[in-house]
């Protein structure tokens, strides 16, 4: 249905931007520079202009995936860890952990929006709503 998801990675975020006064200064700052003292709703435009808080968001699913693993089925002989891997195998893929990789990201446990101003080190090292021909599955 989909609410499940957008509701757990509100809450999620919401905490991680509690815990960090300085992420909240930074995004404080960010929309103060955007809306100025106006209390118009915002626009698309004004979407595009908040790049902090989209690291915010980024960060926060990094850390807190709506959907923690995704599964698929092997179409050839796949090497994993040394080992062949035969197709047809259904293989799942636990995005939880692949998000925590200090090898692609730096103090995996730590809510660090900034990381997000430069592109992810891998294009699969992001797969928050999986990736590929059948991305985002819900």
């Amino acid at each position: 249905e989909g609410h499940d998801t957008t509701a757990r990675a509100l809450c999620f975020l919401l905490m991680s931007i509690a815990n960090e006064p300085i992420v909240q200064d930074t995004i404080s700052s960010e929309l103060q520079d955007i809306f100025h003292c106006s209390d118009r709703p915002p626009t698309v435009e004004d979407l595009h202009e908040m790049k902090y808080l989209e690291c915010c968001i980024r960060e926060g699913l990094r850390l807190y995936p709506s959907v923690p693993y995704i599964a698929r089925r092997l179409k050839e002989n796949t090497v994993w860890s040394g080992y062949v891997v035969q197709p047809g195998t259904i293989v799942n893929i636990h995005v939880f952990d692949v998000h925590r990789r200090a090898e692609l990201f730096p103090e995996p446990e730590a809510f660090l929006p900034e990381r997000w101003l430069a592109p992810p080190p891998h294009k699969y090292a992001y797969v928050l709503f999986s990736a590929g021909p059948r991305n985002c599955i819900g």
